[in-house]
């Protein structure tokens, strides 16, 4: 019995480049925000489709971008509250209606238990 072989269709993949005529540099955040994933890592180039010398100066444009707050290290990261925004969440907490419960004593709250005849 002879094992035939099969012969594969040759698929070409056009590769990816970028524009040459494309400008990098750290002052424009919003092009380089294409070369950042959402974890804040510089996306490669096998994947963004720059050629060496191009992923050089995003690179050395993204390091330089972040070091000059224009782009964040990390984009995912919880953005931090201002002191306004501070002050509503301490007094939401402050002002927070009391817990709903049996009869209770303030001391009982805290978990210290008073004889009502101690207290007269």
């Amino acid at each position: 019995m002879a094992f035939v072989k099969k012969k594969r269709r040759l698929t070409f993949r056009r590769k990816r480049s970028l524009d040459p005529n494309m400008v990098i540099d750290y002052k424009y955040p919003e092009i380089l925000k294409r070369f950042v994933t959402d974890r804040g890592k510089i996306i490669p180039r096998r994947i963004s489709g720059a050629t060496a010398s191009q992923q050089r100066e995003i690179a050395l444009a993204v390091k330089r971008a972040r070091y000059l707050s224009l782009i964040p290290y990390s984009v995912a990261h919880r953005g931090e509250r201002g002191f306004a925004a501070e002050m509503a969440a301490v007094g939401a907490a402050v002002s927070r209606p009391p817990r709903m419960g049996g009869p209770r004593s303030e001391g009982e709250d805290r978990g210290e238990t008073m004889d009502r005849d101690e207290e007269q």
